[in-house]
């Protein structure tokens, strides 16, 4: 009668232990980043409910653009009203909203330059977008979303907002 484990049995438990703890390792950071850019498309969520807010309170408008192309970082409102992006960053959105990584967000707010509402957004090229580009937010006015990109709007208090995501991809949501 034999007792104990021969050398076969011991290697092919080594093995099967061995590739399972490989199988997490290498699944935990791809877990870890679809997690988080979970919380960034509800971020995004959050981002566009204040949006609507401050439209219901301004009559449909959307804050008011200064110049196309700045980006607006948490703090920077030196001497700005209420209406305008960096007062609705300060009022809306407070300086708690930041990326899952601890990053503030900021906000890029541009205007479609596409012509014909259907068009994508000219000004936006994804190829030279990828995570964490700056943790920014790009903000497109007269935009809504199409197959995750922004295209032009024939509403002009429409927007959308585009963000690159840590597991690959983009996510694109509108008003």
């Amino acid at each position: 009668m034999r007792v104990g484990f021969t050398m076969i049995e011991v290697s092919l438990a080594i093995a099967i232990a061995g590739l399972i703890f490989l199988m997490v390792f290498v699944a935990l950071p791809w877990f870890r980043a679809s997690q988080k850019d979970t919380n960034r498309r509800e971020d995004l969520i959050f981002f566009i409910d204040e949006v609507k807010t401050f439209q219901q309170r301004n009559r449909g408008a959307l804050p008011r653009v200064g110049q196309i192309g700045t980006t607006i970082e948490w703090g920077d409102f030196t001497n700005e009203d209420a209406s305008s992006w960096q007062g609705f960053y300060r009022d809306f959105l407070k300086e708690n909203f930041m990326d899952p990584d601890g990053e503030n967000y900021k906000l890029d707010v541009q205007v479609c330059a596409a012509n014909v509402a259907g068009e994508r957004c000219g000004n936006i090229n994804t190829e030279d977008l990828f995570f964490p580009n700056r943790y920014t937010i790009i903000i497109l006015t007269s935009a809504t979303c199409s197959n995750e990109r922004p295209v032009k709007s024939s509403n002009l208090r429409k927007l959308a907002a585009f963000y690159a995501l840590q597991s690959g991809g983009f996510y694109c949501i509108n008003t």
